[in-house]
């Protein structure tokens, strides 16, 4: 649990706002309160009940609670807990967090961030400084969701722990929450935020077809020996294709390292992935003499926004429950926190203008759709080159020759800039120029060479 009793604090407080037993942050900690003013007769209905305390949920249980409605966060793990990630925080989720009042004390907390490095399956890099402000962060799951849901819970937020939940049944005037240990709990709306499992989301009626995954094993490095830089790397020259794997610092001699793909016929073990990816010459290399902290855990990863519902009769699905996760970079965070700030913001309209007609609620896919469409049609088509080496190669080389692409592209993966330019026939285009040029300067090179009879040392290592 988030904590124990305090006998003071609860004789001299009570929760700014719970209808519910729950958590209440008073004088600073967290503690276990009795509602307020639970109902004698008849049936609470929360204005909003929140399935899924992880970024996105809490979230959108901060952002409806600060504006006075009636919120409940529920989850299944009792807080704090630990979940598998690659922990890396971009520009976009700092912005948010921001705004939730929270940047400063996870930044406090975080290892700064400064560049993007991406390694070609060939072994060469090209590296970008990242320039969107207030930056980038990395900061583990167990430590940034607790701060999350005590913002949640100082907002005005309910919230129970240790509750998992079955199955939602909406109905034209509200929705119902079935936990599975047989509570049931009320609300006009339900936002669910259960991440990439989806077993609510069938039960429920939600998701007819088993989502493709990607499959994702992580691990932490402690007692590293070289300097850890301030760098995101990601790294295709060791995980199996179309995949990634990643080095993210956590502080100056601890990494998460890890490894993403995208499974087929050929494709190996989730575990196996990782022990391949560490056992490389160049990672390898990096973790001489560090030692593992902790298991090796996996995970499934959601990247199929552009097919998956986000949201249903009295029902909003945000963050990974409803495939927001970067299909190029395997990030979500960000993309949780401002799908929950989204559908708070949407929910708070309807219920001042007091109409959560289905019609009027569903406008949210259009919303999320407007925000994110264009960059994850982007990854997926960037994603499927990761299993075309060569490919990937010509691109981190054009990337290298070209500065201002280079940093382009790394504000697009970021999601700072729109890939406005650079759909599947610009980019296709652009390495049949870069490769046309390598020619040309090859047959140039081959004339001189000609005419001094003969290569030299240096002649056979140059290469475009």
């Amino acid at each position: 649990m988030l904590s124990s009793w305090c006998r003071r604090c609860w004789q001299a407080s009570s929760p700014r706002r719970s209808s519910t037993s729950g958590w209440a942050l008073v004088c600073g900690v967290v503690h276990q309160v009795q509602p307020r003013s639970a109902p004698l007769h008849g049936v609470h209905i929360h204005d909003v009940v929140v399935v899924g305390a992880g970024p996105g949920g809490a979230a959108a249980a901060h952002f409806l609670s600060a504006h006075g409605l009636d919120v409940l966060l529920l989850d299944r793990a009792e807080f704090p807990r630990d979940k598998t990630c690659g922990d890396g925080l971009t520009p976009r989720a700092l912005r948010v967090l921001r705004e939730m009042g929270l940047l400063g004390a996870v930044a406090q907390r975080g290892w700064r961030v400064d560049a993007y490095e991406v390694v070609a399956p060939n072994g060469r890099a090209t590296t970008a400084a990242i320039t969107a402000e207030p930056g980038a962060l990395v900061i583990p799951r167990h430590t940034l969701d607790e701060m999350i849901v005590r913002q949640a819970i100082e907002s005005g937020a309910g919230f129970l722990d240790g509750v998992g939940v079955n199955r939602v049944e909406p109905a034209p005037t509200q929705a119902t929450v079935h936990a599975d240990d047989g509570r049931i709990f009320h609300a006009r709306v339900v936002v669910i935020a259960t991440g990439a499992a989806t077993g609510v989301l069938t039960r429920s009626g939600m998701l007819r077809h088993k989502p493709r995954h990607m499959l994702a094993m992580r691990a932490y490095f402690g007692d590293i020996q070289h300097e850890v830089a301030h760098t995101f790397q990601l790294r295709l020259d060791g995980a199996p294709m179309p995949g990634y794997g990643w080095i993210f610092p956590v502080d100056s001699k601890v990494a998460n390292v890890g490894v993403a793909f995208m499974p087929g016929r050929r494709s190996p073990a989730a575990s196996l992935a990782f022990e391949r990816f560490i056992r490389g010459a160049a990672v390898q290399s990096m973790l001489e003499d560090s030692r593992r902290l902790g298991p090796v855990k996996g995970y499934p990863i959601r990247t199929d926004f552009l097919r998956s519902p986000t949201c249903a009769e009295r029902t909003l699905l945000v963050g990974e429950a409803a495939g927001l996760v970067n299909p190029l970079t395997g990030e979500g965070i960000d993309y949780a926190l401002e799908s929950g700030r989204l559908a708070a913001e949407h929910l708070v309209d309807l219920f001042q203008q007091g109409e959560l007609a289905t019609e009027r609620l569903t406008a949210y896919h259009a919303l999320l759709h407007a925000r994110f469409q264009k960059i994850f049609q982007f990854g997926e088509w960037v994603r499927d080159w990761y299993g075309h080496a060569p490919l990937v190669n010509v691109l981190v080389a054009l990337a290298n020759r070209r500065p201002e692409l280079r940093q382009l592209l790394t504000n697009i993966v970021l999601g700072e800039r729109e890939p406005r330019g650079y759909r599947p026939a610009t980019m296709l285009a652009r390495l049949v120029i870069y490769l046309a040029s390598c020619q040309l300067s090859a047959v140039s090179h081959q004339g001189q060479r000609d005419e001094r009879h003969g290569p030299t040392v240096a002649d056979r290592h140059k290469t475009c």
